[in-house]
């Protein structure tokens, strides 16, 4: 009998004779020898989720748990025969986990209102989150600790999640509520097993989780964020007198009780360690990028504002931007501060821009007003935005419900009131706004079992709102229906070599305010998951013919034809050292015929520390439609599209990561033809001719992480970006690549400490 296998007997026999704890220092090592361990509340009953049949686990699992003043200690003891592959592999912090994984959820107050998810791959991985209401946010921060070990038979984690870890409320009796998830994923079978029987897709996922009495343990810390960076930019024309800069700035977070925190910045560091992905739109439409920098990642659950159609009413990438130039702003302060009650929670932000030029820097405000009252949550946001150099003031207000109505169905929407106010001057054009104007949206969630689910979505956006100064939305002026329904088989006889799937239909109707129809619409999903872990997916849908008001910006409306599109996604095996998806997909692209398009991406895992992606997709537009600016008329393209990724992560230890990431778009477009429209929002040929276009981007960036403890790292960041134009049309791939990697237009070097006292 291994060492291992001994040691895990021997725990057991000493839990049923019930040893009395001593709660003495628990080493975090992934290994379960501490005698406290063995008087550890213990859950063993767990059932299978992913595939939703709620049928007892295939492998054993067991989880301990100690809670006592230093915090909340977790043990996951895994049952996996060397039989079964375990898929070790590490990935940087807050990455996906493509591996095996043990997950902690916990509700900290017990209201099914706010929770966080603590994951830790078997390689020892660490990714967390939280979750409050209908949504879920990966930028959520933590500071908590883990270890992992293994032998033969088993795999073992050990946590530690610190009482400071997340605000909670203060019940003043001594006795805390809480609720808590367990799951466990076997990667190389795609099976999930949680304890207890609760699931993402349930509208009562966090009702249905486990609840548990705790001491309450009164908490209080202090934490001093100091960083030091140096930037130089390498791309002045001459890189031995190129620009460079010293900064040195101060977080601080403070929780002087459990429920409590302020978090303040003075002179942040908002400087870029992580690269955007690279991005080539044409479309009337803004990119959202996600928020990578601290400040605004760092507990900023209570803030979080994700509409159902992707819009988001806080968008903190407005923050540190140059409503002029569209260059960086540097800050001067930041502060936010959180209060959480039971059936309570408080939340403000705010930020001051450094002055530009002449010109004062912009000054920015959120706020946040939740109260749960049974089944019923209410709230109310604010956010402001004060832009001195466009003499602008913009505010919008929230009013938000979420009821969970009975188990099966649940219900919640917003109300939105947004205030525009700006005085003309030379910097916005001469342009005077004096808007205000409402939006709203409603939807209904019903699951009556775990093989249905549907959706019901309805939302006015009025002519004038507009929560762009601080927010997110995609557009204004529209009335929008939406529907889905979902079938899920999750149980397939022993020797068929399906696992799961589920059937989805999506439709809609859109129109304008004006009545006019933007969109009518349905699409059809079937995916598969098949035992040996592939993966299948099928899309087909279609969209009726209507008007588009938002492609000649302002400049007519133009009435499309009906447009299809359609594609097919393959996923191998997910365990193999090598995998790898395939994309095939077809669509219009604003005229009746349709493009093709081919995506093919490769990952090797060279070994549990080393991994090599690729991607590499090009598409063929037959007539792409899309706006030319520089003759203010639409043309008609026929094109080529050529995407390139490239990336390799390499992690030396736990607390190390290197990180080489290669990005490049290329398009030839070939004018077809140049159009107005005519009366009737048809394409008319025009007089003034377009031109063909070539476009290069590149992006590279190499990363170094030096992880000093939690949330204390050093970085050393080389990025390159190159652009090529031209009005060729006809350059070839070769070409693209080469020009767009030799147009350099940023080249900077980053080194950046930041550490926690």
């Amino acid at each position: 009998m291994s060492k291992a296998n001994y040691r895990y007997l021997l725990l057991v026999s000493l839990s049923y004779l019930m040893v009395p704890a001593v709660y003495g220092a628990i080493t975090i090592d992934g290994v379960l020898d501490e005698p406290e361990w063995a008087n550890a509340r213990v859950y063993t009953d767990f059932v299978t989720v992913e595939p939703l049949t709620s049928d007892p686990a295939k492998y054993a699992t067991e989880v301990r748990m100690i809670t006592n003043k230093e915090g909340i200690f977790i043990g996951f003891i895994n049952y996996q025969p060397a039989s079964v592959k375990r898929v070790n592999r590490r990935f940087a912090r807050d990455a996906e986990i493509n591996g095996d994984r043990n997950v902690v959820m916990i509700d900290f107050d017990g209201t099914a209102e706010t929770a966080y998810d603590f994951t830790v791959g078997s390689a020892n991985s660490r990714r967390d989150s939280s979750m409050g209401g209908s949504t879920y946010s990966n930028d959520w921060d933590g500071t908590w600790y883990s270890q992992t070990s293994s032998d033969a038979d088993y795999w073992y984690s050990e946590i530690h999640i610190p009482w400071t870890v997340a605000p909670m409320s203060d019940t003043g009796d001594g006795i805390k509520n809480m609720a808590v998830w367990f799951s466990r994923v076997v990667f190389n079978e795609s099976l999930r097993f949680a304890f207890p029987n609760a699931y993402y897709t349930r509208n009562t996922f966090l009702e249905d989780w486990h609840s548990i009495e705790v001491e309450q343990v009164k908490a209080s810390t202090l934490d001093w964020f100091p960083y030091l960076s140096y930037s130089k930019d390498l791309n002045n024309g001459v890189a031995e007198s190129a620009a460079s800069d010293f900064n040195g700035g101060l977080d601080v977070v403070w929780r002087p009780n459990s429920n409590t925190q302020l978090t303040g910045a003075i002179k942040p560091d908002f400087g870029q360690v992580e690269s955007d992905d690279l991005v080539v739109n044409f479309t009337a439409f803004e990119t959202y990028v996600a928020e990578k920098r601290p400040f605004f990642t760092e507990n900023q659950s209570l803030f979080a504002s994700l509409l159902p159609n992707e819009d988001n009413i806080l968008y903190t990438r407005r923050i540190g931007s140059d409503p002029l130039s569209g260059g960086l702003v540097d800050i001067n302060a930041a502060a936010k501060i959180t209060y959480f009650d039971e059936g309570l929670n408080l939340g403000l932000f705010m930020v001051s821009e450094e002055n530009i030029g002449d010109s004062q820097g912009g000054d920015f405000l959120s706020s946040r007003i939740q109260g749960k009252f049974n089944n019923l949550s209410l709230g109310h946001r604010l956010t402001y935005a004060d832009r001195p150099a466009i003499d602008r003031e913009a505010m919008v207000q929230v009013i938000d419900m979420d009821w969970r109505k009975t188990d099966e169905v649940r219900i919640n929407g917003q109300v939105l009131f947004s205030d525009v106010q700006q005085q003309a001057n030379i910097n916005n054009g001469q342009s005077d706004i004096d808007d205000q104007d409402y939006a709203g949206w409603l939807k209904l969630s019903y699951s009556p079992s775990d093989t249905w689910l549907q959706e019901l979505y309805v939302s006015h956006y009025g002519d004038q709102f507009d929560m762009n100064d601080l927010g997110f939305m995609k557009r204004n002026d529209f009335n929008e229906f939406y529907g889905s329904t979902r079938y899920n088989i999750s149980s397939y006889k022993p020797e068929s070599a399906t696992l799961s799937s589920y059937n989805k239909l999506e439709y809609g109707y859109t129109e304008n305010n004006d009545g006019d129809r933007l969109w009518l619409w349905a699409d059809f999903e079937h995916e598969r998951v098949f035992k040996s872990s592939r993966k299948v997916s099928l899309h087909l849908g279609l969209k009726s013919s209507g008007w588009d008001d938002r492609i000649t910006r302002s400049n007519g409306d133009y009435a499309h034809p009906a447009q299809y599109w359609g594609s097919f996604l393959y996923l191998s095996p997910r365990g193999n050292d090598y995998s790898y998806k395939t994309k095939i997909s077809f669509e219009n692209d604003g005229t009746d015929k349709l493009s093709a398009s081919l995506k093919f991406m490769p990952k090797i895992y060279l070994t549990e520390t080393v991994t090599l992606g690729a991607g590499i997709s090009y598409k063929y537009y037959q007539e792409w439609l899309i706006w030319d600016f520089s003759a203010e008329q639409l043309a008609v393209y026929e094109a080529d599209s050529y995407e390139g990724g490239f990336r390799f992560d390499w992690y030396p230890s736990n607390r190390q990561e290197v990180r080489l990431k290669l990005q490049w778009v290329g398009i030839d477009a070939r004018v077809i033809d140049g159009y107005q429209l005519d009366s009737a929002g048809k394409l008319l040929s025009s007089a003034t001719p377009s031109s063909d276009f070539s476009v290069s981007d590149t992006a590279f960036q190499i990363r170094y992480r030096y992880q000093l403890a939690p949330l204390s790292d050093i970085f050393l960041v080389y990025s390159r970006g190159g652009y090529y134009g031209s009005d060729d049309g006809d350059e070839g791939p070769g070409t693209l690549f080469d020009e767009g990697w030799s147009g350099v237009r940023v080249e900077s070097l980053i080194a950046k400490i930041r550490y926690r006292f």
